[in-house]
This record gives C-alpha cells, sequence and structure tokens, in this order.
C-alpha cells in the first residue's frame, strides 16, 4: 500500500506546481489546477522512489511540484499497469490512464534541465472524486 507524500497544483500552466495541504479531486482533475479540464491527464503522478533516485544522480534536490506532478507517492510498486485503479482514502478513486508519454511527444516544462513525467510518471483519470 502507498502513502501520498506530497499533493501539489499550479494556477498556470508551464509554472512549477506548489505544494498544498489538501486538494479537492472532481470531474477533469482537481480544483484549482491548470490542468484541470484541458486534456484526459487529469492528474499526474510521480514515485517518490523516482525523484529521490533523480536527485541523487542530480545531485540536487526536487522541491514538491518542481517536476510538475500533482501527486508524490511512497511505496507504490514500480510498474503500475494502465486501468489501475487507485484509492486515495474512502472516497477519492484514480484510474491509471498512460506511463509517460508518447515518443517524441512534447514536454513543455523541466526543472533545471529535469523531467520525470515523460519517462516515468503516470497520468490519471478521476473516477471518484473528494
Amino acid at each position: 500500500m502507498g502513502k501520498i507524500t506530497a499533493l501539489c497544483v499550479s494556477g498556470r500552466r508551464q509554472e512549477p506546481k506548489y505544494e498544498v495541504a489538501e486538494v479537492l479531486f472532481s470531474c477533469g482533475g482537481i480544483e484549482g489546477d491548470s490542468h484541470r479540464g484541458v486534456t484526459e491527464r487529469e492528474v499526474s503522478l510521480l514515485r517518490r522512489e523516482d525523484i529521490r533516485s533523480a536527485e541523487e544522480e542530480a545531485g540536487f534536490p526536487f522541491p514538491p511540484g518542481a517536476l510538475a506532478e500533482n501527486i508524490i507517492a511512497e511505496g507504490l510498486p514500480e510498474e503500475l499497469p494502465v486501468g489501475t485503479i487507485l484509492a486515495l482514502g474512502e472516497k477519492v478513486h484514480l484510474k491509471v490512464i498512460e506511463k509517460g508519454k508518447k515518443p517524441g511527444e512534447p514536454h513543455s516544462y523541466d526543472y533545471r534541465g529535469w523531467c520525470l513525467l515523460p519517462v516515468s510518471g503516470y497520468f490519471l483519470s478521476v473516477v471518484e472524486g473528494g
């Protein structure tokens, strides 16, 4: 079972997300996040383990949200198959719709030259909000 270590949002696209204490998941994504309702990739998730590995390689830390992720989770399996339903508490259910991005698909944001979402990030849709 995994554990959420950070929730992050941004009011504008192509800007770093910032950590918040709580969010409201609803149809289309996270209330107040710039990606809500824009594409089927409503919510983004990075595993803390993948971030930690990149931090070691980079030699500097990545603040929560710096890699454009909405959720940082620890203790999840290395691979989450498309279609997997993740439960966040008792109410919220998110469905894995894609891992990373298709080769050649642009990614418009990086942090100090680093971007993990296109390779090891997960994109989720909101099945049940709260």
